[in-house]
């Protein structure tokens, strides 16, 4: 039975209907009503536009895909809109409503889910340069949160990203919060999360599952040899030692895990490009290949990572053409900027040089993916904190201590932010050409670790995941877009 009761605030009001209420479509529904009710003094109406048999003549919040929600097809019908059927691609437009006169229609929409989330960060971003700053103002001379958002002006553009997998790279340790760090790396537009640890935490399905909810695919790394003394990648008896280490670790603690990949380092984290007569690049396919056979009979389709750090390869790339086609390569310190661990001009790694060499190494495995670790934020404090772990709980920490550790970084933060600001430009400059060169997907995860990011997005890190979305906007837009005051709105 309807229950009849007089409205405390009249006039028309704003209902949400959405296309699916399940995975990552849940997070970006929560999202979006979490948007928009903090200018609405009143509770929005939420309904499945599936189970809506007539639509209501209110302001409405159109959010999903075409395929779940019918009123966004019929919308983008009958006002001649264009969705971007990029996968990650999407639409945010306002206009009037072709339901009822008088009425608005704001529309959120993906190709896919993680379309959907991102239009909704978007929305965000829009929220927070047009109605956040600028409140009409009530009789009473109070701003009117309410009237401000009711009269959202026109407005239509969609887009997709320049760089498919864009996300971060850090011990597993230092992610003090893992929801709220993903929360981030959402608001970001982010996507992939290499996540390295001696041992998975105990709560990792935990971990995987909140990532998947809000698009995040999750790698682990572990080592296949890094880090072993001893031990050389041209000693046969050396590789399958590595192999069967890797092997059981995999087995023990990675199998049963709800991965959307490995990623692991090997013996190339030094300057020796040969030894016992055969290149460094040669003796790590030899082990990368035959290890990730056995592990692919394991587990069919499983993506591996192979963490390759440049130093040790240098101008021998081609030894690698032989490496497995199944795995990718992420290129580590290949260069100055954006390789360094300094985001500053290197004499000994200018510019022209790094570009040159990325340009080499992403045309000799045609068809395969290009990838690289960004560098040039915080690292961990290898000197005074890092220590080897066992079994632990990873992003379950007191919000108290991960604000004082922020605080204790905040100096070099500033140190790092003002250089990005500076020198930003080469890294957008090589994502733009490198991107057009690999019609197979582009991935780059910066190493922002140990560095508070489940409680503040710096700067230079929204710089950085606005130079990956689309580096081919000019520097002043991308500057322009990452101090966006929504990165700081948490």
């Amino acid at each position: 039975m309807e229950t009849f009761y007089t409205l405390r605030y009249p006039d028309v009001r704003w209902t949400i209907l959405y296309g699916s209420y399940a995975g990552i479509e849940r997070s970006a529904v929560n999202q979006v009503q979490k948007l928009v009710q903090k200018y609405l003094p009143y509770v929005i109406k939420v309904l499945p536009a599936s189970e809506t048999s007539s639509i209501p003549a209110d302001h409405l919040i159109l959010i999903g895909t075409p395929d779940n929600n019918p009123q966004i097809n019929e919308l983008l019908a009958t006002a001649k809109l264009e969705l971007d059927r990029n996968k990650q691609g999407y639409l945010l437009a306002c206009l009037d409503s072709p339901w009822a006169k008088g009425c608005r229609v704001l529309l959120v929409a993906g190709t896919t889910s993680r379309g959907v989330l991102y239009a909704v960060q978007s929305l965000g971003k829009h929220l927070a340069t047009t109605v956040a700053t600028k409140f009409l103002t009530s009789a009473e001379g109070r701003p009117n949160l309410r009237k401000s958002f009711d009269s959202l002006p026109d407005f239509q553009f969609h887009e997709s990203p320049v760089v498919e997998n864009r996300g971060i790279w850090t011990w597993g340790y230092v992610i003090r919060d893992y929801r709220h760090f993903f929360d981030n790396m959402v608001r970001l537009r982010m996507n992939m999360a290499i996540i390295w640890n001696d041992i998975p935490p105990i709560n990792a399905p935990q971990v995987i599952e909140y990532a998947h909810q809000h698009g995040i695919s999750v790698i682990f790394g572990f080592q296949w040899g890094w880090g072993l003394p001893n031990f050389k990648l041209a000693d046969p008896g050396d590789r399958l030692k590595i192999k069967e280490m890797v092997l059981e670790n995999y087995q023990k603690h990675y199998q049963s895990l709800d991965l959307d990949g490995i990623y692991f380092q090997t013996l190339t984290e030094h300057s020796t490009t040969e030894e016992c007569g055969i290149t460094t690049a040669q003796a790590a396919c030899l082990l990368v290949n035959d290890t990730s056979s056995a592990l692919l009979s394991l587990k069919v389709g499983l993506q591996i990572y192979f963490g390759l750090h440049a130093t040790s390869i240098q101008k021998n790339f081609m030894d690698l053409s032989s490496l497995d086609p199944r795995v990718t390569i992420i290129w580590e310190d290949a260069g100055g900027i954006p390789y360094s661990y300094e985001p500053v001009v290197d004499p000994d790694a200018p510019f022209e040089m790094t570009l040159d060499y990325s340009q080499h190494i992403t045309a000799f495995r045609p068809g395969s993916r290009f990838a690289i670790v960004a560098k040039g934020w915080t690292t961990l404090r290898w000197e005074d904190e890092f220590e080897h772990h066992g079994a632990f709980i990873l992003g379950e920490q007191d919000r108290g201590s991960i604000q004082q550790k922020l605080k204790e970084r905040q100096s070099q933060w500033n140190r790092v932010n003002a250089l990005w600001f500076k020198n930003f430009h080469f890294a957008s400059q090589l994502y733009r050409e490198i991107a057009s060169l690999v019609p197979s997907g582009m991935t780059v995860t910066g190493l922002v670790e140990d560095g508070g990011l489940e409680e503040v997005i710096q700067p230079s890190v929204a710089l950085f995941a606005e130079s990956l979305w689309n580096p081919t906007r000019p520097d002043e837009a991308l500057l322009q877009a990452a101090l966006n005051p929504y990165y700081q709105d948490n």
